[in-house]
């Protein structure tokens, strides 16, 4: 049985073109990474390519993650295999036709000896459009997250806007980080493009945007672009009218809006509140976070007479299992091959002063402060 619904962010096969306002390719040679703690580490990007670099296999992963902004606070959970990839702290360089930014990006498989020992120039050059999330001068921030797709897959998806210039949605993160002011800009420049999915046949992308007075949620239902004032994002649609029966984060949904006004008081705040949905917190029993295992485009648990017994009993073994994961990893550090998940990386943003906070796999007695 699997111990968590895998869903397999990608990226259309070989490279997607998109508009932007500069040409630039990176000199590798003067790219240096600094070690901030374990699995986490800092760079800044003088000149990267204006034009989105990367394929599914480069930039895939899993993930599962949470999302909320209140106030002058924007918080974020990524989700992820507890070690299978660093996070690596970006800052790039103002250009004049090019924001100032900072951020966490991943690549696939990425780890600290990798770094270490030098990663390839094709590495190099696709880190700065590997953006999970991020923040610009202007305090326009920009997360994803995983969802599946309204249509479960039964779609062709040909974009948003066939005939325009072609966007995919993960790298619409750092085009829309270079060249967006506002939630309004960012709005305009998705609706110009022709926006695409990932590979992924089940899953998308949607996507959480904020600047210093709104936060929309901007999501792909049925081949358009639907963009709502919404201040909290998991892993299940937002913008439609009802719950999905395939939702996943359902339970960490409603934990952010039960504590939601925690966030809200101060960066320390938020930074407890997505503690509060830190992805370990699903493997034990008397939390009943269901949705983490029972998404699925196959089965509407909803309706399944006594499912939740099943379900209950699955939370019981996954919860004897981490546990003895626990145990394993005091002792002996994290193992290369491990099926189990945490909080990879939290990040915490004050939109006006341009501050991030980073701790990884939920070290919370490590908060690691960047600024732009």
């Amino acid at each position: 049985m699997k111990l968590r619904l895998r869903i397999v962010v990608g990226l259309a096969l070989g490279l997607l073109m998109v508009s932007c306002k500069t040409d630039e390719t990176n000199d590798s040679n003067k790219i240096a990474f600094q070690k901030i703690s374990n699995m986490l580490y800092e760079v800044t990007y003088d000149n990267y390519s204006s034009e989105p670099v990367g394929t599914y296999e480069e930039i895939n992963g899993e993930m599962a993650c949470s999302s909320v902004r209140n106030g002058n606070y924007h918080g974020r959970n990524f989700d992820f295999f507890m070690n299978q990839s660093s996070s690596i702290v970006i800052h790039t360089t103002a250009k004049p036709n090019r924001y100032a930014t900072i951020g966490v990006a991943r690549l696939a498989k990425v780890n600290d000896e990798m770094i270490n020992s030098g990663l390839t120039d094709r590495q190099i050059q696709i880190l700065p459009w590997a953006m999970v999330d991020g923040i610009n001068e202007k305090g326009l921030v920009v997360n994803a997250n995983v969802v599946a797709k309204s249509d479960e897959g039964t779609i062709p998806h040909t974009g948003t806007k066939p005939g325009a210039p072609e966007l995919n949605i993960f790298f619409a993160i750092r085009a829309m980080l270079d060249n967006c002011a506002t939630v309004q800009e960012a709005l305009n420049y998705l609706n110009a493009h022709n926006i695409t999915p990932f590979a992924s046949q089940k899953t998308n992308l949607h996507l959480m945007i904020s600047d210093t007075i709104e936060t929309y949620v901007v999501e792909i239902i049925n081949n358009a672009i639907v963009a709502k004032p919404q201040i909290i994002m998991t892993n299940y649609f937002v913008n439609m009218d009802t719950i999905p029966n395939h939702a996943l984060g359902v339970e960490r949904y409603k934990i952010l809006s039960e504590h939601y006004a925690e966030g809200g008081t101060s960066m320390e705040g938020m930074w407890n509140l997505m503690k509060r949905v830190r992805y370990s917190e699903s493997y034990y029993a008397k939390n009943k976070w269901y949705s983490e295992i029972a998404a699925s485009h196959d089965i509407n648990y909803k309706d399944i007479p006594l499912y939740y017994d099943t379900l209950d009993k699955i939370l019981e073994e996954y919860e004897s299992k981490w546990i003895a994961e626990k145990e394993y990893i005091l002792n002996n550090g994290l193992r290369t091959d491990t099926p189990w998940w945490n909080t990879s990386s939290n990040s915490v943003y004050d939109i006006k002063n341009k501050i991030l906070w980073v701790t990884v796999h939920e070290q919370y007695d490590q908060k690691h402060e960047f600024r732009l």
